[in-house]
């Protein structure tokens, strides 16, 4: 995808300089869907154009179907590229065909890309073919490709991942593997916990923590009442109990109820009462 703004012409021989491939990324988080990728290419070759290009997207990667979609015109990537007769930017949208991009600059298409989505276990690529009068990667040229942020998404899993191989193909000769540039790699470490995966283990395990807590919700409900009614009933024997003696009971041992007490005291005032009436009359 890299823009070479100027004619060039054409070329029936290999590649005497390996092309070049390397990438970085903005972000290494496991699961990360905000990530912004560059993707740098090189063609050193004064003398070999090239035709296309395969790039290699490791297994565990994916594609933002937002970008795999038959809505022309929404743009996924865009490109800078410098040669030595100039430079010029370039851009790549969406066609009716899903998965497959073109590549424009000024106002004319120059590539067509079309998107191999990688899955957990196999390899992905993006596939371009260079068209025109105006070509990508030709002699003596350099660009960097950013898809957009998140076009690339990067592996729940943490591990090394490498974009490769990726292959550069001249316009004659056999294809050729590209290599990074010095310092740079081929290579992308995914690390940490990501976003993705912890959504997904919330998400496992909200329903979990509800049930728990519905069941003890429906079991501490279940059991209420049957307490309370239990509880009600011992209060209720209990007060029975205690009323019963209170109406019941007999007097301690060796003393008189107050009834007979308050009837002996009445018979003996009755009894005193008629003496004293005897004693009068004699």
């Amino acid at each position: 995808m890299l823009v070479l703004v100027m004619l060039v012409p054409q070329a029936d021989a290999k590649f005497t300089k390996t092309p070049i491939f390397d990438l970085k990324t903005s972000s290494s988080l496991a699961g990360a869907t905000d990530a912004l990728y560059t993707l740098h290419i090189e063609n050193l070759d004064q003398s070999e154009d090239a035709a296309g290009l395969s790039i290699t997207v490791p297994a565990g990667y994916s594609v933002d179907h937002r970008f795999i979609t038959n809505k022309t015109g929404i743009k996924v990537m865009s490109a800078y590229g410098s040669c030595p007769g100039g430079s010029a930017t370039a851009s790549v949208v969406t066609t009716t065909t899903p998965s497959r991009l073109l590549m424009s600059a000024m106002g004319t298409t120059v590539g067509e890309i079309t998107v191999s989505e990688p899955t957990s276990t196999t390899q992905g690529s993006l596939e371009m073919t260079f068209v025109g009068i105006y070509t990508v990667m030709n002699r003596g040229c350099y660009g960097d490709i950013t898809p957009v942020k998140g076009f690339f998404i990067n592996p729940s899993t943490p591990g090394t991942y490498a974009w490769a191989p990726s292959i550069a193909n001249p316009k004659s000769g056999p294809s050729v593997t590209m290599v990074p540039r010095s310092g740079f790699s081929q290579t992308v470490t995914i690390v940490g916990t990501g976003a993705t995966t912890s959504v997904t283990t919330t998400e496992t395990q909200s329903p979990a923590t509800t049930q728990t807590v519905t069941s003890t919700s429906v079991q501490v409900t279940t059991s209420t009442p049957a307490q309370t009614s239990a509880a009600q009933t011992t209060m209720q024997t209990t007060s029975s109990e205690t009323e019963i003696p209170t109406t019941t009971q007999a007097p301690p041992t060796g003393q008189l109820p107050m009834e007979l007490l308050a009837a002996a005291a009445v018979i003996v005032i009755i009894a005193a009462g008629a003496i004293l009436v005897l004693r009068r009359r004699k």
